[in-house]
């Protein structure tokens, strides 16, 4: 049989990433004038010129210059060293290209453009080394973190009855007198919303921190909670499920969950960590309830969640170091694997680039941690704020 190659493999080390076939079968189009083929090769390999800036944080926007690209963005294949990066923007002879999670590497960048059968030339990146940073270890039994709009950090203390307030500067006061026992957030009217598990309840906390006000009594102990767009709040009750309170005052409990450990509202779902079942869940949120449960990832005991613009999730487990994401696509990483607290990073919240983390320490009465770590992606909407 004569074959007529007309697709071809492009490999990135022991992966395969596939535009192209194999050889012309029995009953595929014989491609002539008249039926010219959609995908034809031949095209020279891309030429690369330069790579600015040559060195970055991952999820950074760079820019990538030379020929022979295809002016689609998803039809250029860049490899830094053996992991891709997403094209966002493209012409003949320039790609705008956001870096994969890489960490501290230097690789060779590459580019494939449909219709060659090689690549480009190589050039030279450095990955820049984004280092955690301990914001605080002095908080005893630290519970709930948030970042207001100045990129002030505030931490609640179980142990002393006591919200801290700490500032870009590192410089760390006492914001209001609340005896934290579980999540906090930023919500309407600038207003800090707290969990206090021993009295079952939410209050709020006026933004100059003078002021608390009663905002819902459960019949359990709320954990975590977050808005809609429709600014309906979602409560989790430990050992119990979620509850709602609509805008209009309204509390139900939507659904019985057995170990709830935190929550947030991206879109028109809710996602929750259910811990000891080793799920996180995802539920569609309609004008008037829940609906749709299902499991969105299985993992050993996911603890805390948060979400970017972009749909990627993020998640600690229990007894481990790491922070893991799982992206829009499906496809899971891991960003400092190894390097955070050595357990149990309880709390998060996102404020620009960066994740804050909390470990709350082994008991009441110890010290523990208060992370702030790079991820290079914009937080998702606070819709209690917008």
């Amino acid at each position: 049989m004569k074959n007529q190659f007309k697709r071809i493999v492009l490999g990135l080390s022991f992966s395969a990433v596939l535009w192209f076939t194999a050889c012309e079968g029995p009953d595929q189009p014989v491609y002539g004038p008249g039926n010219p083929d959609p995908n034809p090769t031949g095209k020279a390999a891309a030429v690369l010129t330069e790579v600015s800036p040559g060195e970055s944080f991952f999820n950074e926007i760079v820019t990538i210059k030379g020929s022979g690209f295809d002016e689609r963005p998803e039809f250029n294949l860049v490899a830094f060293g053996s992991k891709v990066g997403t094209v966002t923007e493209a012409s003949q002879t320039e790609l705008k290209v956001k870096t994969p999670i890489i960490l501290g590497d230097s690789v060779r960048v590459r580019v494939a453009a449909k219709g060659s059968e090689f690549w480009s030339n190589d050039l030279d990146f450095v990955f820049k080394t984004p280092v955690p940073e301990l914001l605080d270890e002095e908080i005893a039994w630290p519970n709930g973190v948030d970042v207001d709009a100045d990129g002030n950090v505030y931490v609640g203390s179980a142990a002393e009855g006591v919200i801290y307030k700490i500032t870009p500067e590192g410089e760390k006061s006492a914001f209001a007198d609340v005896p934290v026992n579980g999540s906090i957030r930023f919500g309407p009217q600038q207003y800090l919303y707290v969990c206090l598990k021993g009295e079952s309840k939410i209050v709020r906390v006026s933004p100059d921190g003078n002021s608390v006000e009663d905002v819902v009594e459960l019949d359990a102990e709320p954990v975590y909670f977050d808005w809609d767009s429709n600014k309906n709040l979602y409560i989790l009750g430990e050992g119990v499920g979620i509850y709602r309170l609509d805008a209009s005052g309204g509390l139900t409990l939507e659904d019985s969950v057995s170990s709830p450990k935190s929550c947030r509202v991206f879109g028109d779902y809710l996602y929750v960590t259910n811990i000891w079942e080793g799920q996180i869940l995802r539920y569609e949120i309609t004008p008037d309830s829940l609906a749709g449960r299902e499991v969105v990832l299985e993992a050993d005991s996911p603890v805390s969640l948060e979400l970017d613009a972009e749909g990627t999730l993020y998640y600690t487990l229990a007894w481990q170091s790491s922070l893991y994401l799982q992206k829009a696509d499906g496809s899971d990483d891991v960003m400092y694997d190894g390097e955070l607290a050595p357990e149990r990073m309880r709390y998060m919240a996102f404020h620009g680039k960066y994740i804050y983390l909390v470990f709350p320490g082994g008991d009441a009465e110890s010290a523990g941690q208060v992370w702030q770590v790079y991820v290079g992606a914009e937080q998702a909407p606070n819709y209690g704020l917008n």
